[in-house]
């Protein structure tokens, strides 16, 4: 069966499966590449992680500079940075984000992490989807931009 996927708008992408056709935002779209890999995974035997997927796509913060990462962060709830933090478990993320929030609020986090536990994986999903979603949302509307070595501008 063979998937395309075509760009409409700034939030809204057409998928076709078969002769299947849905049109979906970012986020869903990005849901369908971890259920695509989960399927993957499966058909070989291998095992696969939907959590290390949303793991992944929260990980695009690190591709934002400095400032626009700034803006994400204070958009999103502390719980979700807090998830991600502790599920990446990558000290250079977490200390990249950690030095682009307020001071009192890095110091808090930073505790938060040392005292953590690891969340339920419903509660980790749920707090990564909300911070992907603001991110994408950010990104749509202009305020953020994901700067990749193939940018280029006219």
């Amino acid at each position: 069966m063979k998937v395309g996927i075509k760009k409409l708008h700034e939030n809204e992408w057409q998928v076709h499966i078969g002769c299947a056709s849905v049109k979906m935002d970012r986020f869903s779209l990005a849901l369908l590449h971890i259920t695509l890999e989960h399927l993957l995974a499966l058909e070989s035997g291998q095992s696969h992680s939907t959590l290390k997927s949303y793991v992944k796509l929260g990980l695009k913060l690190d591709e934002l500079d400095d400032l626009a990462l700034q803006k994400v962060l204070s958009e999103v709830d502390n719980k979700a940075i807090l998830d991600l933090l502790i599920l990446a478990n990558l000290p250079k993320f977490n200390e990249r984000v950690l030095n682009n929030m307020g001071g009192i609020l890095s110091k808090q986090i930073q505790a938060d992490l040392q005292s953590a536990i690891m969340p339920p994986e419903d509660e980790a999903k749920a707090a990564i989807k909300h911070l992907i979603e603001k991110m994408f949302e950010l990104e749509a509307s202009g305020k953020i931009e994901f700067i990749r070595e193939d940018t280029q501008y006219i």
